[in-house]
């Protein structure tokens, strides 16, 4: 004999279980973000250092602003400590500047990266009104922090190429 309300309580029983069972299932894992391989970490960095020395050449304080880290540390080519509030004080001058830089290389690792170039910066000196081409090493710090890139440290080193640093 046919019983329908037995069939219901078999098929509600069958439905219950099974959400049971998919309930208790572990979540899967989130997907991890792709490593990123040292020709992206290279590229990146090489492409915020053109950004760098184009805003600070163009006097774009916001864009400096956003590319260094807040508790950033320089040493100058004279071996002063700056803040990224020097930099950006610099920055916001109206010293005008160009720099050229060559032998540039990346050395990325974990979340960071080390970009060291030969740079010429050309100018007007502001106290005499007279040109200068300085020719300085620098090796800037990068680091990656919450998904961006960060200057967090550098050091300028004064070079002489034949006479050109002065």
């Amino acid at each position: 004999m046919y019983r329908p309300a037995s069939f219901l309580v078999s098929v509600a029983v069958f439905v219950a279980a099974a959400l049971c069972l998919e309930a208790s299932r572990t979540p899967p894992k989130p997907k991890a973000d792709a490593l990123e391989t040292p020709q992206t970490v290279t590229a990146a960095i090489l492409r915020l250092e053109s950004l760098l020395d184009d805003a600070e050449s163009h006097h774009r304080v916001p864009a400096v602003d956003d590319l260094i880290a807040d508790d950033y540390s320089g040493i100058t080519v004279g071996g002063g400590i700056i803040t990224k509030q020097d930099v950006l004080k610099q920055v916001g001058g109206n010293e005008e500047a160009s720099s050229e830089s060559t032998d540039r290389k990346v050395r990325p690792m974990a979340n960071a990266a080390v970009y060291t170039a030969l740079v010429l910066d050309h100018g007007i000196d502001p106290k005499t009104g007279q040109p200068y081409t300085l020719a300085t090493r620098v090796t800037d710090v990068w680091q990656k922090r919450a998904g961006a890139w960060k200057l967090v440290n550098d050091q300028a080193t004064v070079v002489n190429l034949g006479g050109v640093a002065q």
